[in-house]
């Protein structure tokens, strides 16, 4: 029986996710959906013979899945806590994956936990990079260390033009929302990329020891859920150049990283993030000889007390829309062959033993060897 699968939201993760389930389920049917004709169009073009396009605003609940088993859901930023698709996904029985990176909407998520057990459909909410791979090699630490109690996750970014507006507002967003942490089974609310929560870590060559502060990413919320060991999950993050932290840490407070107003431009009303995002990309315009880099890696720690496990990391050298869409077509292809129980749930109610393989499998076939999961020796927080 031939399989169909929705992506939802063709940006520049959509589109890099979409891409890699054609190439992994050859026997599968897809529909695509965005708001932007060119990009239905763009999808279309990939396979004619097996995406089928259609536009839709999902902001406005024009989502219509009928007559598919699974949805994978790109559709960001996440921190308005939209459950529109994965009510969608309930109402056409289909079993349902994000790429969800905010508390808010993690937690949107997660509150339908209930009407996913009752409908026998699990909801799979943050399995992109981080979270996603991050949840899953912090399950292959805890499985590989029964004594560890905590786990510390940290994210490194580089990117040398702005990316899309999604992202931004996402960067922006964390800038002006408290991180929870879970310390000592009870929940802490950390200002967001502040000096204060700074730490020092160990990432593989050629980044070496950065600094990274706590950023509210949704990793510490589902950890904690799944594996009731646990007394302490965090995540920190880290934007390459340095500076670059204070930059938006500073842009997201003096107001870029609101979007409770609007700003009247010649009589239309423009988000502060959006004036952000054409500003930026016109100056990034203005360098045609600038040759583009980025990468993006996460290292993660398996903790007893203040003692360091285990760590492992991965890398990648190029932009985080090839590493996070590669993570939600895995999470896609774990989920429709090997299946998950029925509820809400974060990545790790996947099997991590199946995904980090293909995961590594995948990007090494990308980017080469020097992608693979590597073991890292810790460096004390400073």
């Amino acid at each position: 029986m031939t399989r169909t699968v929705a992506v939802v939201g063709l940006g520049q993760m959509g589109r890099s996710a979409l891409g890699i389930l054609l190439d992994r389920l050859p026997d599968t049917q897809f529909v695509a959906l965005d708001r932007s004709e060119e990009a239905v169009r763009h999808a279309e073009s990939l396979a004619p013979e097996r995406v089928t396009g259609r536009i839709a605003d999902v902001s406005k609940g024009e989502v219509d899945l009928t007559g598919v088993d699974a949805v994978v859901n790109l559709t960001g930023p996440f921190f308005a806590g939209s459950d529109a698709v994965a009510r969608a996904a309930l109402a056409a029985g289909a079993a349902y994956v994000d790429i969800c990176d905010d508390v808010e909407g993690t937690e949107a998520i997660l509150a339908l936990d209930d009407e996913a057990k009752r409908a026998g459909l699990p909801l799979i909410t943050g399995a992109g990079l981080s979270p996603g791979v991050s949840n899953w090699m912090a399950s292959r630490l805890l499985d590989a260390h029964p004594t560890a109690d905590g786990v510390q996750v940290v994210w490194l970014v580089h990117e040398s033009d702005p990316g899309g507006l999604a992202p931004l507002r996402h960067m922006l967003h964390m800038a002006v929302s408290t991180c929870p942490v879970y310390r000592d089974g009870k929940w802490e609310q950390s200002a967001g990329f502040v000096p204060s929560t700074a730490a020092s870590y160990a990432f593989p060559e050629p980044h070496g020891v950065i600094e990274a502060y706590d950023t509210a990413h949704p990793e510490p919320v589902t950890l904690s859920r799944h594996y009731p060991q646990l007394t302490y999950a965090s995540c920190k993050g880290t934007l390459r150049p340095a500076w670059a932290n204070a930059a938006f840490s500073t842009l997201g407070r003096i107001g870029f990283g609101h979007t409770d107003v609007t700003v009247d431009i010649d009589g239309t009303q423009v988000e502060p993030a959006e004036f952000l995002w054409k500003l930026m990309w016109a100056r990034y315009n203005r360098k045609p000889d600038e040759q583009p880099s980025a990468s993006s890696a996460v290292l993660v720690q398996a903790l007893a007390g203040q003692e360091v496990l285990g760590s492992l990391a991965i890398t990648d050298d190029a932009p985080m829309s090839r590493t996070t869409g590669l993570g939600a077509a895995v999470a896609a292809v774990v989920l429709l062959d090997h299946g998950a129980l029925p509820g809400a749930w974060g990545p790790e109610a996947l099997r991590w033993d199946v995904a980090l393989p293909l995961y590594e499998d995948i990007l090494v076939s990308l980017a080469g060897e020097g992608s693979r999961i590597t073991r890292v020796q810790p460096t004390p927080a400073a």
